[in-house]
């Protein structure tokens, strides 16, 4: 799986239980504040509690300093506020993004209850305000999050994407549980001291919190003593919240998605898992005083905060800057961030007309004109209309594409076929962001990785340079030591040296011939490139497709598609890159197919049986508002 497929699945998951989990906090404190007739539970110190554990401290100051600040403020903040990164909307809002990019790897239920929790929530933002509307919101938003839980879990196979889903979860359930614990010890120490005894309330507001208090007593005496809650919440194996319970959810994982196998990259991994599992081995909460429990949990706290980031480090996804190292709030991955990211949909209708000097009785043919769907790129609706009639039968070829097949049987002089497609884009750039890594370096030169991408590194008729071609290349850009940068500069070499020229070439030159040309169109271009590249041993694909230019745009390409090529970056996946405009392909490429050249992604073959024919082929790419 590409590593930012993984990115979104991990994010989406832990905002859905992140959102579940803040929800539940600020509906036990709404009713603790109809529960209770006592000043004293509603004094600072609660807000504190509830602020420290969905948000921060320095939020809750700020809001503090406002001197007409009320309930309804905090609680607006918390629930609502799109300046908060943490609050109940802003967590809807990335789980939903995160979700609409890798859509393809959910279940549509999934995406389908969660946008309409995020459209609920717009709403609920705009009624007046009242503790039954926000407690209405809350319980909304809880069956949400649930109803999502049980479609992830009845719903999908038990694939790579599901266990990065899973770990997220896991992981912000153990965060969580750890940093609740951990506020709450605090927060009661003070009337521990003063009072000489335990803040009952406060215990129990950290079971329903957890959603534990009906577990806990189901084993326990109806008795909120400190010790036996967090033994319960902390080391109880079976109390789906327990963080020992999900960290051994996440090593199990783990060991799946590795085989079992500890290797270079994931040994700091295991060294972490298995630090924390030792301190469960090694702890006896009963024997600690309050001092003690205090730094255990806040040691505790930081080492599971620590697993989350180096599980993050392992698989080359997103780990944001917290605002407090210790309490480690998390943000917006910057790459998932949609107020930065481009989003575009675009209408494309392709129109290939055959005209035929001679009556044809008989026509076989294949088209490749339906765009592909994957975590870039979403095909929203796709039409195919021919002319004279036929039926279509539909597969994936061995790159991936998507082929349809169809068969005339009778006479005709001309044949038309039109696809009308809509497509969703949104990627965000790559290439210049990425850092080549010792990892990366490893992986590039491995026997597994050269033998997987095989059909990439060996050239073709139509890719295939001479070594003197290769040479002057060489000469020019000097020799390959780190193959993303080294794949930059040959775009920027071709950018410079070719002339685009629609006259100079036709559709069977070859890269040999373009490269002494120094001039044609997109495909030749890429071509050459490709011819590079595959000698360097850099895996590459060609990529044909459309290309969005618009008005006083800069891109240059063909008036009927595109063509660009893409090469496999070692834990980031494909990466597009566009010689004809010295470019990465972004939100104005649209991918239809890829393969090893511009013969495995060809837009319309076929056989016939008639005279000679004539090609008028008319793209028309608009840009949907």
């Amino acid at each position: 799986m590409l590593s930012r497929v993984a990115d979104s699945l991990y994010w989406m998951a832990r905002n859905i239980e992140r959102t579940e989990l803040n929800a539940r906090i600020l509906d036990v404190h709404l009713t603790q504040m109809v529960e209770s007739s006592s000043e004293d539970l509603l004094d600072g110190k609660h807000w504190k509690i509830l602020f420290e554990s969905c948000s921060t401290k320095e939020e809750l100051e700020e809001l503090k300093n406002n001197p007409e600040a009320q309930d309804e403020e905090y609680i607006r903040y918390l629930a609502y506020s799109s300046e908060n990164l943490n609050s109940i909307f802003s967590c809807v809002r990335v789980a939903r993004e995160n979700a609409r990019i890798s859509r393809d790897h959910l279940p549509n239920e999934l995406f389908e209850i969660w946008n309409d929790l995020y459209l609920f929530t717009h709403q609920a933002e705009q009624e007046q305000f009242s503790i039954h509307q926000v407690r209405a919101f809350l319980r909304k938003v809880k069956v949400t999050a649930l109803t999502a839980q049980g479609i992830i879990e009845s719903g999908m196979s038990r694939s790579v994407a599901y266990r990065m889903i899973k770990i997220g979860k896991w992981l912000e359930r153990a965060e969580k549980t750890a940093r609740i614990l951990n506020v709450v010890c605090e927060q009661t120490r003070e009337t521990q001291l003063l009072y000489k005894g335990d803040d009952y309330y406060a215990w129990l507001s950290a079971l329903r919190m957890l959603n534990g208090y009906e577990a806990y007593l189901k084993v326990n005496r109806p008795k909120m003593d400190p010790k036996t809650i967090l033994t319960f919440l902390i080391a109880d194996e079976s109390f789906p919240r327990s963080i020992h319970y999900n960290m051994n959810h996440v090593r199990a994982a783990v060991d799946i998605l590795e085989n079992a196998k500890i290797a270079h990259y994931s040994s700091e991994l295991y060294y972490a898992l298995e630090s924390l599992k030792n301190d469960f081995d090694e702890i006896s909460i009963q024997e600690l005083n309050s001092d003690d429990m205090l730094a255990f949990l806040n040691t505790f706290q930081n080492k599971c905060n620590e697993v989350g980031r180096i599980f993050s480090r392992t698989y080359y996804l997103i780990e944001p800057v917290s605002k407090q190292e210790q309490t480690q709030i998390v943000s917006i991955p910057e790459q998932l961030n949609f107020e930065k990211a481009s989003s575009m949909k675009y209408k494309i209708e392709h129109t290939n007309i055959f005209d035929y000097d001679t009556w044809v009785d008989q026509s076989m043919n294949s088209i490749r004109l339906k765009p592909r769907t994957d975590e870039c790129q979403r095909l929203l609706s796709y039409r195919t209309d021919i002319t004279p009639v036929a039926l279509t039968k539909e597969h994936v070829d061995i790159w991936g594409n998507n082929v349809e097949s169809f068969f005339i049987a009778d006479h005709h002089k001309h044949l038309e076929v039109k696809a009308t497609s809509v497509v969703s884009i949104q990627k965000s750039p790559w290439i210049h962001r990425i850092d080549y890594s010792p990892e990366m370096h490893a992986i590039f030169h491995s026997d597994l990785f050269s033998s997987h991408y095989l059909a990439y590194l060996s050239n073709t008729a139509y890719t295939y340079l001479t070594p003197e071609q290769v040479e002057h290349v060489d000469s020019d850009i000097g020799q390959m030591a780190n193959p993303v940068q080294y794949a930059i500069d040959v775009m920027g070499y071709l950018f410079n040296r070719f002339t685009y020229d629609g006259s100079s070439t036709t559709v069977s030159t070859k890269a040999t011939e373009s490269f002494d040309l120094k001039k044609g169109v997109c495909q030749d271009i890429s071509h050459v490139m490709l011819g590079i590249l595959r000698t360097k041993h850099i895996p590459a694909r060609y990529v044909s497709g459309y290309l969005y230019v618009g008005e006083n745009s800069a891109l240059v390409g063909d008036a009927a598609s595109h063509a660009w090529i893409e090469v496999m970056v070692p834990g980031i996946g494909w990466v597009g890159l566009d010689p004809t405009n010295n470019v990465e392909a972004l939100e104005n490429h649209i991918r239809v197919g890829v393969g090893r050249d511009y013969g495995d992604v060809s837009p319309v073959q076929g056989v016939y049986r008639g005279g000679s024919h004539k090609l008028d082929v008319k793209v028309s790419v608009s840009l949907i508002e």
